[in-house]
């Protein structure tokens, strides 16, 4: 919340002094008489930037347009704003690990904006039932998309606002991959997953359920058939422990099981003691859901906290659950009672040595330093990668992921007639939701300059946004925005832009969320969404850092009144040349370094 040097009677002073001269034609005592002549070797230019939280965003979110909409209470039109970019808020709201909030500028000055809980808000706001305003007509083409979770949603999403007519084939009864069978539904719950799909299929997207590809119908078939052909099957087969003596049987299984089995509602006894072998988060999901099973659970971890790749939001919610930690150990061998059943997890101590190819301190065993913990089920989480069994001949990389170019196309199936790409987990990129969509969005745009005889690495330079891979759907649409300033889409305006005398600091606000005892007890969702009231007052915390608001500063502190009002009724400003010195203090005094100084001979956009 901006509140200016000045105060509000100050400004309006100084507006109306500026306006009755201007009516009056008036020179004496003004600048008018000083024009500036040639000499001036600097000027001022309006352009929006790219704030931080966008810039982070691996989908390209356009965070700063939909806020500013929410903030008006303009939900609807805050929410399909939102769905040009990311299109599934619920969802994303719920599971993303929260790139942006890391980056938000806000936090220098207090704490970041809570996007996700806005975002999850605009998602439960608006019926995914509702008609998509951006529908445009079939383009004649045809694609089938190979799994159903973020990456293969994603995909079908964009490629229907392509114009595509798309086709989603999923192994399971129930849509959603990973969603629905690998994220425990007291963070994602199961409804929210259906109604996108729901939104999906009112897309005019078909959805086949119990579909094996490789098992009811081939991939050189579905070629056939299909103009395109996207691959998301994600990372489902667990990497193998290497426990000596785990056996076989439901009393060492892998995190993915035991979050598979409880999705699909089938009863897992665990029993008393569960140890947890990883530091990921399918571990922390698997430990959370096998305390709300009634365990008591222990999650052995191989190097330090610091170094665990679980986001540490997650870590700290199990720890109020119950869940225990021991770090810097590592799991040897599995003994077993005489009965058969296993009875303690030996394991090691450990020591952090010199960084290794992942860059994070390599564990080091500790002589002698062997110790047991009692257990009856072992849950072994240390990696996923794609299960490619009906998919012979794939190229590959090193990490048993899918080699595709930067269009995530698949070279090895050029010659086949339709074309292959791929994305989520099943290609080398974080494995995150938010990811995983992004890589659909992109896949989709590929497929569509193919079909249009576009160059896509050509297409990709016009569509970046930011400093990081996100790409902006909107721009390869030719969407307008809201913003009437020109756009540069690649400066990011970082917390050094920020003139954060313009801001005043605001209390914290209080979030629900379930209570410990019960969360635990439950597969409930844990976070209560925000009421309308904390929605106002959260999205006008924005900063909206690198956006023109309006503000008036740059027309009330231009010394040589050559910074103007457009016209009545018309949003933003027109700068007169003929009387700006270059001086800067127009943009020295914008809150959020919307206004660039740049050199008289430079070509950069401008108005005026």
């Amino acid at each position: 919340m901006a509140t200016g040097r000045r105060s509000e009677l100050a400004k309006q002073y100084v507006l109306k002094t500026w306006r009755d001269m201007t009516a009056m034609n008036v020179s004496l005592g003004t600048m008018l008489h000083n024009r500036t002549g040639s000499w001036r070797a600097i000027r001022p230019v309006y352009e929006d930037k790219i704030p931080t939280c966008q810039n982070a965003c691996p989908v390209g979110n356009d965070i700063e347009g939909w806020l500013r909409l929410l903030e008006q209470r303009k939900y609807k039109e805050a929410y399909w704003h939102l769905k040009r970019e990311e299109p599934f808020p619920a969802i994303l709201g719920r599971v993303c690990f929260k790139f942006c909030e890391n980056a938000c500028n806000r936090s220098a000055l207090d704490r970041n904006i809570d996007i996700n809980d806005l975002e999850c808000f605009l998602g439960d706001w608006v019926s995914s039932s509702e008609p998509h305003p951006l529908i445009r007509a079939g383009n004649g083409k045809t694609l089938a998309v190979v799994g159903s979770g973020p990456a293969g949603m994603s995909a079908s999403y964009f490629a229907r606002l392509l114009g595509f007519n798309v086709t989603i084939f999923e192994k399971y009864p129930s849509p959603g991959g990973i969603l629905r069978v690998g994220i425990p539904a007291y963070r994602l719950p199961r409804e929210v997953v259906d109604a996108e799909f729901l939104g999906l299929q009112g897309m005019g997207i078909e959805l086949r359920t119990n579909t094996l590809i490789g098992r009811d119908i081939s991939l050189r078939e579905l070629a056939s058939r299909f103009d395109y052909i996207f691959l998301g099957t994600g990372a489902h087969r667990s990497l193998p422990s290497g426990l000596e003596g785990d056996g076989i049987g439901d009393e060492v299984m892998s995190g993915l099981t035991l979050l598979n089995r409880v999705a699909l509602g089938e009863k897992v006894a665990l029993g008393r003691q569960v140890v947890v072998i990883g530091g990921g988060n399918t571990a922390i999901d698997a430990a959370r859901s096998a305390i709300r099973l009634g365990s008591e659970v222990t999650v052995v971890y191989r190097r330090s906290e610091a170094e665990m790749p679980a986001h540490p939001e997650e870590v700290l919610s199990a720890r109020e659950e119950g869940v225990q930690f021991r770090f810097l150990a590592a799991p040897e061998r599995v003994i077993r009672s005489e009965t058969g059943g296993i009875d303690t997890l030996l394991c090691c101590e450990m020591a952090l040595g010199a960084p290794d190819e992942s860059g994070r301190k390599q564990p080091i065993k500790k002589d002698g330093s062997s110790f047991p913990i009692n257990a009856q089920t072992i849950v072994t989480a240390i990696g996923e990668e794609p299960d490619l069994e009906n998919f012979d001949g794939l190229p590959l990389n090193r990490d048993r992921t899918v080699d595709v170019d930067n269009g995530l196309s698949i070279p090895f199936y050029a010659g086949w007639s339709a074309r292959i790409y791929a994305g989520g987990d099943i290609i080398n990129i974080p494995r995150t939701v938010a990811h995983a969509v992004a890589s659909g969005k992109r896949a989709a745009i590929a497929i569509d300059c193919d079909r249009r005889g576009e160059d896509f690495p050509s297409a990709l330079e016009k569509i970046k946004v930011g400093q990081g891979p996100a790409l902006s759907f909107s721009l390869y649409m030719g969407w307008d925005d809201f913003n009437p300033s020109p756009r540069n889409n690649r400066t990011v305006v970082d917390s050094k832009l920020i003139v954060y005398d313009y801001f005043q600091k605001d209390p914290q606000l209080e979030k629900s969320v379930r209570a410990k005892s019960r969360r635990a007890v439950s597969f409930e969702p844990c976070r209560l969404p925000l009421s309308e009231k904390d929605v106002h007052f959260e999205s006008q915390r924005c900063m909206h850092c690198g956006r023109c608001t309006h503000c008036d500063n740059c027309l009330i502190f231009c010394p040589d009144v050559s910074i103007l009002d457009k016209s009545e009724g018309t949003s933003g400003y027109f700068i007169d040349y003929e009387y700006c010195k270059g001086c800067g203090i127009c943009s020295t005094e914008c809150p959020r370094q919307a206004i660039t100084m740049v050199s008289e001979s430079t070509d950069h956009c401008e108005e005026g």
